[in-house]
């Protein structure tokens, strides 16, 4: 009994020269403080570059590169203990002209935007909507290869009709679209597409061709006007990065070409922070570079 005592006695000293020593014991501990929230939007080219034929395991590293970019985003919500995270991840498709449309419920489930009951429900609500997400990729390009119909992804259009629904003002927004740069369409679709003068709603590759000749070709290009059409549209006040992975030039040559055409349209939409990269053999590489491009959330 008395040893029971001493005990005690030796218990109680201890607890109470603790608090003593520590004041804000009783306080509540410090709220996680969210970084900027960002908003990922992947823009994914469906169109002939992904053809078997034509691009035999391009679909997978597609799938790779845009499951890299889940990872990633992960990251970032699990750096906020997922209940604070208000970061916003999509991948959008762009239509092709006269071919089967890609389903809704396929269309509506390749995002996480989480919703205030989804942040309380904290990681098992994120990692049950990333595995859905994942999962409706994979739907995604099981339709498109089956679909077997590629007449040209109008990124164009997409920008022009469904940019602004995406994009979030108070967020830092990055646009990474996988495609091969060319921005193309068969050739019964093209000649209807919008133009006005030198300015047309697609790169043509007859043009791209004319300007891979020509030692002068930028001089040119500036000169007589030439470049994708203004779509009327200014995303300046929403702090937009452009990044596009996986081109693959035809020729050495064009890759300038396309970058002329890409960063002349991004400007006068009031994106000026873009970066462009040539497709790479190893998808590792696509995620570092992606990763590099969003690395001040890392």
């Amino acid at each position: 009994m008395e040893k029971m005592k001493a005990l005690g006695t030796v218990f109680a000293v201890f607890f109470v020269s603790i608090m003593a020593g520590c004041s804000g014991c009783t306080d509540p501990p410090p709220e996680i403080q969210p970084s900027n929230p960002v908003n990922i939007i992947v823009i994914l080219d469906t169109s002939d570059r992904i053809s078997k034929v034509k691009k035999p395991g391009q679909v997978q590293k597609d799938i790779n590169i845009a499951k890299g970019i889940v990872d990633i985003f992960e990251k970032l919500v699990r750096q906020e203990l997922y209940i604070h995270s208000h970061h916003r991840l999509a991948f959008v498709v762009p239509k092709q002209p006269n071919t089967t449309p890609i389903p809704q419920d396929i269309i509506k489930k390749l995002i996480i935007w989480p919703t205030d009951e989804d942040r309380r429900r904290g990681a098992p609500r994120f990692r049950t909507m990333k595995t859905e997400l994942l999962q409706t990729i994979d739907k995604l390009y099981q339709f498109v290869e089956k679909r077997q119909e590629f007449t040209g992804a109008d990124i164009w259009d997409w920008f022009r009709a469904s940019g602004v629904a995406y994009l979030k003002a108070n967020m830092q927004n990055y646009i990474i679209c996988l495609s091969d740069g060319y921005l193309d369409f068969n050739r019964n679709i093209q000649v209807r597409r919008p133009k006005r003068g030198q300015k047309t709603s697609y790169i043509s590759y007859r043009q791209v061709v004319e300007f891979r000749n020509d030692p002068n070709w930028k001089q040119k290009f500036d000169s007589e006007g030439h470049g994708l059409l203004e779509i009327g549209k200014d995303f300046s006040t929403y702090d937009v990065k452009f990044l596009m992975v996986e081109i693959a030039h035809r020729d050495m040559l064009d890759l300038d070409i396309i970058k002329a055409y890409w960063q002349k349209w991004l400007s006068s939409m009031g994106i000026n922070n873009w970066e462009f990269v040539e497709a790479q053999p190893d998808p590792k590489i696509v995620k570092e570079k992606i990763k590099g491009f969003i690395s001040p959330h890392q």
